[in-house]
């Protein structure tokens, strides 16, 4: 896991951040923002090899042992957190019980990696991982002890936005009074679950979009089909870990229900909604979440082509065929009120709810939207 791999599209925030840990002026405690495949980590494990090369400070020299501990994901002061579930058996939640997961993960498909992958590498099922206080008081130990090769240490909390409220709190002491020669880097989708406290304590750094160039020639280098680069690249919102099942998936499952279920859902008929709401019951929670975002996907390419954007619309040969015909029933009078109910039942699936119901009653809503007036 070279360099030349970690900065895959974000060279210029590489080196800005490789500068101010070779001058001193880098905060103790960063907030990447962004979706994880953009390249937050990356630029993390970048960073972190950077401040415990052994030969070098303008840049790691790859070939230390500090150098070669990091290309293994084995340096002995650089630590992970992530979300992870309860295991059976155990009464806490702790990522040390899934670190040589996150380590094979990583090591095989490098750092552009999301949760999608990790929930899956770990056989989560319909289980919501977290990062629980237990993880806090666990961090707390770990970086009160000495540095094992007498420099720094750099704490990465990847999914901070998982963090529950009580361990956001125990987390905001460290944060206050952190160790001697403690970096956090704390990783997350979006700043909104965060505490304003953690907020105010961390110097946030947006990661923008991978330019689309270089998601492309990316996947040419891991042999993916020219036809399906082209979809993945035009669909990813610069996002790598999104590319990389885009190119191996042509969503045709979600795009079908979708198109039976908006069709319900104009023809306002009851009966098959319902039966409906019970398929989407039975494909389960991440499931239902994953359609959840590609209804919500089709809705905004939708307005964005209405409005004129042809250029910028994101969809695949055969969405845009039915996109062109079904558009004429989102537009202004209804689109932000779609936005929201789908946002609504994303959350209300997430937070546990009775699949049924929620689909039952997005269905009743969507059924008044897709008729009324512009």
């Amino acid at each position: 896991m070279g360099a030349e791999r970690v900065a895959i599209g974000q060279e210029a925030l590489a080196n800005r951040l490789a500068r101010h840990a070779q001058d001193g002026s880098l905060a103790h405690a960063l907030l990447l923002t962004g979706v994880p495949g953009r390249g937050g980590l990356a630029l993390t494990l970048a960073l972190a090899k950077h401040l415990h090369c052994q030969t070098s400070d303008a840049a790691p020299c790859g070939t230390c042992p500090a150098c070669q501990q990091h290309d293994q994901l084995q340096h002995p002061d650089l630590h992970f957190t992530f979300p992870v579930a309860k295991p059976a058996g155990k009464d806490k939640a702790l990522s040390i019980d899934q670190l040589e997961v996150w380590r094979e993960l990583l090591m095989e498909k490098g750092p552009h990696i999301d949760m999608v992958d990790l929930r899956e590498r770990m056989a989560l099922g319909n289980k919501q991982p977290y990062i629980s206080v237990h993880e806090a008081q666990d961090i707390q130990r770990r970086l009160s002890l000495t540095a094992h090769a007498g420099g720094g240490k750099v704490q990465v909390i990847y999914g901070a936005q998982s963090m529950r409220i009580d361990t956001a709190n125990k987390l905001l002491k460290l944060l206050e009074e952190p160790p001697k020669k403690t970096l956090f880097v704390l990783l997350a989708d979006n700043t909104e679950a965060l505490l304003a406290t953690i907020l105010s304590r961390t110097q946030i750094i947006p990661v923008p979009p991978i330019s689309a160039e270089a998601i492309r020639q990316q996947l040419q280098a891991e042999g993916g089909a020219a036809e399906a680069i082209s979809d993945a690249v035009a669909l990813c919102d610069g996002d790598l870990a999104e590319a990389r099942r885009l190119m191996l998936s042509d969503a045709a499952d979600e795009f079908e229900m979708y198109v039976e279920w908006m069709r319900t859902c104009y023809a306002r008929d009851g009966r098959k909604a319902a039966g409906m709401a019970d398929r989407f019951h039975d494909l389960g929670r991440e499931a239902q979440k994953q359609f959840l975002a590609y209804a919500l996907h089709m809705v905004r390419q939708c307005i964005v082509g209405n409005y004129g954007a042809k250029g910028a619309v994101r969809l695949r040969a055969a969405e845009q065929g039915f996109a062109k015909k079904f558009a004429a029933f989102i537009h202004h009078g209804n689109v932000i009120d779609m936005q929201s109910i789908l946002e609504r039942a994303a959350r209300e699936v997430a937070g546990n709810v009775y699949g049924r119901t929620v689909f039952l009653d997005l269905s009743m809503r969507m059924m008044e939207l897709l008729h009324r007036p512009k």
